[in-house]
């Protein structure tokens, strides 16, 4: 059946300016030489349970799986989407395209385009974690790793109180095969400086001048804090020890003596350290990096993180006050201060 181009899929679909600027990407990605192919209602419906995704948001993914007969539009962009992201998959140097969030109740986003990224992150599972396979990469891994659908599947969930899928954008991270969950801490591969995975760093001179590891093009090594529980101390070094060996396994450095590990994350910002007692879990956190200079405000981020509530910034009087860290969020901002994303690395 022919459906069109992308313009055309845009107009039938009603996107914005944005959402057919991507529709308008995948149109030149074009249509995959293999088939694409969504598992049945219930072998779908039993993936997305060890996915680790919400009954009931399982249940609505299953309900909207689109097909070339029933929904030929969406069957488009799933077969390009899924044709791009194999592309580029094992390669952390191509930029990401710029995903449609698609994430709200249903009448700010219609069900079907909440449901998407899930329904593409069904069709690449078996070429994600093949792509695994040929690195050699423990199964265990692999699962823990592609669970990072349920995560964001329940974040959303709990900020939105429906089913859609929170940051599509970082779950395309985790189908490139470029994030393994190993412990309490995800890490995803990069080169300093190149695509989209490069975090606040120094000066190109000060780079240079520090030496292999922290010029652009080395092999680097991000590291990220999913929502999975208490990031104790013990656990933190648990998880570095299982990267540092993971990442020497899979990932051997060629020609350079030096890898490191970066974060750029809201939880960096020393400002925290003034609120929160110096053996809390995030203060000890810090103290593991070297921070690099400079700094992006957001205060929008923290609270986002903190509370998974709609336009927080909007509610401050009314955000939960439950823990030191809420408290601190919001007291910061009310005595004019603002939050920062600041950038650190350490040796792995």
């Amino acid at each position: 059946m022919t459906v069109g181009t992308g313009a055309a899929i845009a107009r039938t679909l009603g996107f914005d300016a944005s959402e057919a600027s991507w529709a308008d990407e995948l149109d030149a990605v074009g249509k995959p030489p293999y088939e694409v192919i969504l598992p049945r209602s219930g072998e779908a419906s039993e993936l997305l349970r060890r996915l680790g995704v919400p009954e009931t948001d399982a249940a609505e993914v299953v309900a909207t799986l689109p097909s070339p007969a029933t929904l030929p539009e969406w069957w488009w962009l799933l077969e390009r989407s899924c044709h791009w992201l194999t592309l580029v998959t094992g390669d952390p140097d191509m930029s990401h395209f710029a995903w449609p969030a698609w994430v709200g109740p249903e009448e700010a986003c219609p069900l079907q385009r909440r449901c998407f990224m899930a329904h593409v992150f069904l069709a690449m599972v078996p070429h994600t974690m093949a792509w695994h396979r040929s690195r050699g990469i423990a199964e265990d891994i692999s699962r823990a790793s592609m669970a990072d659908l349920g995560r964001h599947m329940a974040i959303h969930r709990r900020t939105y109180g429906t089913t859609g899928v929170d940051a599509a954008w970082w779950v395309t991270v985790c189908l490139r095969a470029e994030v393994f969950d190993l412990g309490r801490l995800q890490f995803n591969w990069f080169h300093l400086g190149v695509g989209d995975g490069s975090p606040w760093w120094y000066p190109p001179e000060e780079a240079w001048r520090r030496g292999v590891g922290f010029r652009p093009g080395n092999f680097c090594v991000g590291v990220h804090i999913p929502e999975s529980g208490p990031m104790t101390p013990a656990a933190c070094d648990d998880s570095f020890e299982t990267a540092k060996s993971f990442f020497s396994e899979h990932f051997p450095l060629t020609g350079q003596r030096r890898r490191l590990a970066t974060c750029l994350s809201w939880l960096l910002d020393d400002q925290l350290a003034d609120w929160l007692p110096a053996e809390s879990n995030i203060v000890r956190f810090q103290r593991r990096f070297e921070i690099v200079p400079g700094s992006v405000e957001d205060d929008e981020g923290i609270l986002e993180f903190v509370f998974r509530v709609p336009d927080p910034l909007d509610h401050l009087d009314t955000l939960p006050q439950r823990t030191r860290l809420e408290r601190a969020a919001v007291a910061h901002l009310k005595a004019g201060g603002h939050w920062r994303t600041r950038s650190g690395w350490v040796d792995l």
